[in-house]
């Protein structure tokens, strides 16, 4: 295979405008160039393209029916080129995304309708799991992360920290009372993921960590925030998913004095986002999303 194309490329400039200044004229290239490039292409085939003396040039057989394939070979460049440019202006085509339940259910899901609307080129499709998928064996454009990043590979966008709020329904503290310190916890049945756990809160005190054994164990927040909301127990769970049910007196915080250490979320790819307009689109929106989200709650 020939490895040196703009050689290629010049050869079709001067088959097409017919003279070597014509050729330098369209590639904006120095006469001198056309002339090297012309030379190499002819030393590397073993076979004359072009006779030429001072004044005048003209294609050899050969030269003619290299024509016709170079010429060929820049038309589809040429194409592929638009068809990108194309694409950077108006992104078309499939975003696969892995997503967490809850993140999913409730980001994401009340507002990827406005995303569809604005861009309808773009397919969307999601990938819901509370597993850590491996983005490139899964075929990923992008993901959502909730908690802190171990692969340094990744490019990470902040979606900002999400409070966790330790919360039970009204029902359960009515009937089995509600702790007064992190201690007491203990005799109280606890819902989470995984078992045995270790959580951090900033109290009147200070920094604490308290150990934590789960008596009702599910690895989906969304599933935990059922068995909450049904009077199950104790749980400490993203604001996200329980702002409604402490509006609505449904939930109570619990100890309200100890503040748990937040989670951050994140929006991570390989590779800048600008190389795939797609990801840059929805990375956007995503933050936007929950940006404004965030401005709602402040005022509430």
């Amino acid at each position: 295979m020939y490895r040196n194309l703009n050689h290629l490329v010049t050869f079709a400039a001067l088959a097409e405008t017919g003279s070597f200044a014509g050729a330098a004229r369209r590639l904006n290239l120095p006469s001198s160039t056309v002339s090297e490039h012309i030379a190499a292409l002819e030393k590397n085939l073993g076979l004359q393209l072009v006779v030429r003396n001072t004044r005048k040039s003209r294609l050899t057989e050969s030269g003619r029916r290299l024509a016709v394939d170079a010429s060929r070979m820049v038309a589809v460049v040429e194409e592929a080129m638009a068809a990108i440019d194309t694409d950077r202006e108006h992104p078309q085509g499939k975003l696969r995304i892995s997503l967490p339940f809850a993140f999913a259910a409730e980001l994401i899901g009340p507002a990827v309708g406005r995303f569809a609307r604005r861009h309808p080129g773009i397919e969307l499709e999601f990938v819901v799991s509370n597993d850590v998928q491996d983005l490139i064996a899964g075929g990923f454009d992008m993901a959502v992360r909730i908690g802190k990043l171990t692969d340094s590979s990744l490019v990470r966008r902040s979606l900002g920290v999400e409070p966790q709020l330790l919360v039970a329904a009204r029902s359960y503290l009515e009937t089995k009372g509600s702790p007064d310190s992190l201690e007491t916890l203990g005799a109280h049945c606890f819902v989470g993921y995984p078992k045995h756990q270790t959580r951090r809160f900033d109290g009147p005190d200070g920094a604490v960590a308290l150990q934590v054994e789960c008596r009702i164990v599910a690895n989906d927040p969304k599933t935990i925030h059922a068995i909450v909301l049904g009077g199950g127990g104790i749980a400490l769970l993203p604001r996200f998913l329980v702002e409604g049910g402490l509006a609505d007196g449904s939930l109570e915080i619990v100890l309200p004095a100890y503040r748990a250490e937040a989670v951050e979320m994140s929006i991570v790819h390989y590779g800048p986002s600008s190389a795939n307009p797609r990801v840059e689109l929805f990375a956007a929106f995503v933050q936007s999303e929950i940006a404004a989200r965030g401005r709602r709650a402040l005022t509430d």
